[in-house]
């Protein structure tokens, strides 16, 4: 990619809100990813390799935040919207382009290339890391019913579970159910069965509120399951449409106080949301995310996912989830795959301009970056050093959340 075709595909990284910043900020390791072949002996060697993982136990790393990516060309299970392969819609087609580079997606098989390189990723990381692949349903209207339309892209919970079956000593799932569907609570008894370990949703992309009366039946049975819920929160980028509103953290209060275990995915890092408990103001998101979390009633349900803090326009928030060491133990790490994979998303110059990563780690990420996007994000997170506190070993170490008796 030449640089008048990265500054035209600027304008398509709005899909991760970053347009303002890629102009400001030249990518720290090219405009695209190379897709390499796998780690050299020289990294996996490397003294800061030994340091990323020390005091964490590899068994207990669950990357809780990993999207699958396909498009049907291998089933019926997967699917995206053909806008997103029309000029008529530029945004959307660069937004498809960039997630199929992060995946290294072959493009005549699309569905199978993408599963290969994630778990060529995956595989090259300590015995016992696994990731936890995420389904995603359609959206829907107020009466449950699917709009391909208003859809940008789909992966069953078949699919999912299928997926995770096949290497179950790296891959566990995660079911998506719109609460708003006929056979939301049959369809909770299913993937529970078939050992879902929670919920995704992303509100506004799926038409869902959280503080509707329609989940209340939902929340009922997800407690009844000790199934948590992972939801989007504060602003969306990454998929057109829907109702912004629906991302506000306190719409989450209802599943909350009826016991359901939720992680706000991104701690809500990026936008701005109305607070619902005091009129007409708006405040940032995070500010919200802040006072769900120092709630007592809340403490041992609300966890905040810090996958996608690292890009460009959510890592201020930084400084604050590492000196909050009181949440450490409430916060779980995910990368937001394939995320990682996209070159221009992450600045390693900016972090070390900052004050907040030692510029001697530069040479070892971004040579990760290019080969093992996934291991490249759990090492930038791990090497993060900000007025000398890091992230504790425990925010990697996901398992416990998620693994029910």
């Amino acid at each position: 990619m030449n640089r008048r075709q990265f500054l035209l595909a600027a304008g398509g990284l709005a899909f991760a809100g970053i347009s303002h910043a890629a102009w400001r900020y030249w990518p720290d390791a090219g405009l695209s990813n190379p897709c390499l072949p796998g780690i050299p002996d020289s990294l996996l060697q490397h003294p800061t390799y030994q340091k990323i993982w020390q005091g964490i136990r590899p068994d207990q790393v669950w990357d809780m935040h990993v999207h699958l990516v396909g498009v049907g060309d291998a089933s019926n299970e997967t699917w995206f919207n053909p806008d997103m392969d029309s000029w008529m819609h530029p945004s959307l087609k660069l937004q498809k382009a960039f997630y199929m580079n992060g995946t290294c997606a072959d493009p005549a098989r699309i569905d199978k290339s993408t599963i290969e390189k994630m778990t060529q990723l995956v595989i090259a990381m300590p015995a016992g890391v696994k990731l936890m692949l995420y389904a995603f349903d359609w959206y829907r209207n107020q009466s449950g019913q699917m709009l391909e339309a208003s859809s940008i892209f789909h992966v069953s919970n078949t699919y999912a579970a299928n997926i995770a079956s096949q290497l179950p000593e790296r891959f566990e799932w995660v079911a998506s159910v719109h609460p708003y569907r006929p056979d939301a609570l049959d369809e909770l008894d299913k993937v529970s069965e078939k050992g879902a370990r929670a919920i995704k949703w992303l509100p506004s992309g799926m038409g869902i509120d959280p503080a509707s009366k329609k989940c209340a039946a939902f929340y009922k049975k997800l407690a009844s399951l000790s199934m948590p819920i992972i939801s989007h929160t504060g602003k969306e980028s990454a998929v057109a449409g829907g109702d912004q509103t629906y991302g506000n953290p306190l719409r989450m209060r209802q599943a909350l106080d009826q016991g359901v275990k939720v992680v706000l995915a991104h701690c809500a890092s990026d936008g701005n949301d109305e607070d619902l408990d005091h009129g007409d103001r708006v405040v940032k998101s995070f500010d919200l995310f802040t006072r769900l979390m120092d709630t007592p009633d809340y403490q041992s349900l609300v966890f905040g996912d810090i996958s996608a803090t690292t890009l460009i326009n959510h890592a201020w928030v930084l400084p604050t989830l590492i000196a909050r060491q009181d949440w450490h133990p409430r916060l779980v790490n995910g990368s937001d795959y394939p995320l990682p994979g996209i070159m221009p998303l992450t600045n390693v110059n900016t972090l070390i301009a900052d004050g907040w990563l030692a510029s001697e780690h530069k040479p070892f990420l971004l040579a990760l970056k290019q080969t093992n996007p996934l291991l490249y994000d759990f090492a930038l997170k791990r090497l993060l050093n900000i007025n000398g506190q890091t992230f504790s070993p425990h925010v990697f170490e996901t398992r416990s959340l998620f693994e029910r008796l």
